[in-house]
């Protein structure tokens, strides 16, 4: 019995041996193909560092760091599907719903310039465990004044998008007042309304003119036309009370800087 107890003993110590061995292997070959990947990111080479991090990854799957590197290395070659689900295994090592928010405002980002369809799920995602994520409210509203046409002169104006651009900016200054750079974003799509409404007003004069013998149709033109104005005086006057605020949130903020530098050590 003695002797058997000794031989289970050996047997249990070269169990425990084969383990740490293979355990060291893979950690060898993690590390040779993260040398290898990063070489590869060096020389630019995309393609072989996305290749040589899967290889890495393979033999050990808790590299956060190669997982983002894997994912930059997938974005450069238009990857986005494969960029985007390194990201979300990196998701699987966050435990807090800030870490889990900050991964997501990560991959919206990553979408901004391909797919604001995607960036604004990702963004929602966020929202969704920081419901007062001021990023996410702030890049919704970005998303929402492109589709709009308040980032270029010579898109076409789409009121539905930049109405609903200013509800999230309103949600950002409701959360904090002093922001003076969505001020600034949305006097930007104010300026785009007026200009929505002028072209309106526009249409509508012209096409009483244009049925000058019909009193009908030029009464109710213009009254469109009328309605359109009042749009346009209300906005001026919003955008009148937006450049003040920005003035204020400018002079806040330099007073709060102020302070903070008064106060250090």
């Amino acid at each position: 019995m003695k002797r058997l107890g000794r031989v289970g003993l050996v047997l249990g110590v070269l169990a425990l041996g084969g383990t740490v061995g293979c355990k060291d292997e893979k950690q060898e070959a993690a590390k040779a193909h993260r040398i290898k990947g990063s070489d590869h990111m060096s020389k630019k080479e995309w393609k072989e560092a996305a290749a040589a991090y899967a290889l890495s990854l393979e033999a050990d799957p808790k590299q956060e760091k190669v997982w983002e590197k894997k994912a930059f290395a997938h974005m450069q070659i238009g990857e986005m599907d494969e960029a985007s689900k390194s990201v979300m295994k990196i998701m699987e090592m966050k435990t807090t719903p800030a870490e889990k928010a900050e991964l997501y405002r990560t991959l919206a980002s990553m979408y901004m310039n391909s797919s604001t369809e995607e960036a604004e799920k990702y963004f929602n995602e966020a929202l969704k465990l920081e419901p007062k994520d001021e990023a996410s409210l702030g890049w919704i509203a970005e998303i929402y004044a492109q589709r709009g046409g308040a980032r270029s002169m010579s898109a076409p104006i789409v009121k539905a998008d930049l109405e609903k651009s200013l509800s999230y900016y309103d949600q950002v200054l409701a959360i904090n007042v002093n922001s003076a750079n969505t001020y600034l974003n949305k006097r930007v799509v104010m300026g785009r309304l007026m200009e929505y409404e002028r072209q309106q007003k526009e249409m509508a004069l012209a096409e009483a003119a244009e049925n000058a013998k019909d009193k009908t149709i030029v009464d109710e033109a213009n009254a469109r036309a009328e309605e359109h104005q009042k749009r346009i005086d209300e906005y001026q006057a919003q955008f009148a009370e937006m450049t003040k605020k920005f003035s204020e949130a400018q002079k806040a903020a330099k007073a709060g800087a102020g302070a903070q530098a008064t106060n250090k050590p």
